[in-house]
């Protein structure tokens, strides 16, 4: 798995402004305050549960990019 600062590193390479807007996401509290602002309607959210510790947050951008987030 890719370390999340370079994942981070990746997307403000690849879009400079999202890549700003979720540095400093540390915690699903931050993404979900985050969201509403963004664009991103929490009902639309889905978190896939991975193992029983682990789960995938995924969030849909208003542009159909997908951003997915690891959460414990």
């Amino acid at each position: 798995m890719t370390p999340y600062p370079d994942q981070l590193a990746a997307l403000a390479a690849a879009d400079p402004a999202l890549g700003t807007e979720v540095a400093g996401l540390r915690h699903l509290e931050g993404i979900l305050r985050w969201a509403p602002g963004a664009g991103v309607s929490l009902a639309d959210l889905d978190l896939v549960q991975q193992d029983e510790y682990s789960y995938d947050l995924l969030v849909p951008l208003p542009d159909a990019r997908w951003l997915a987030f690891a959460v414990t």
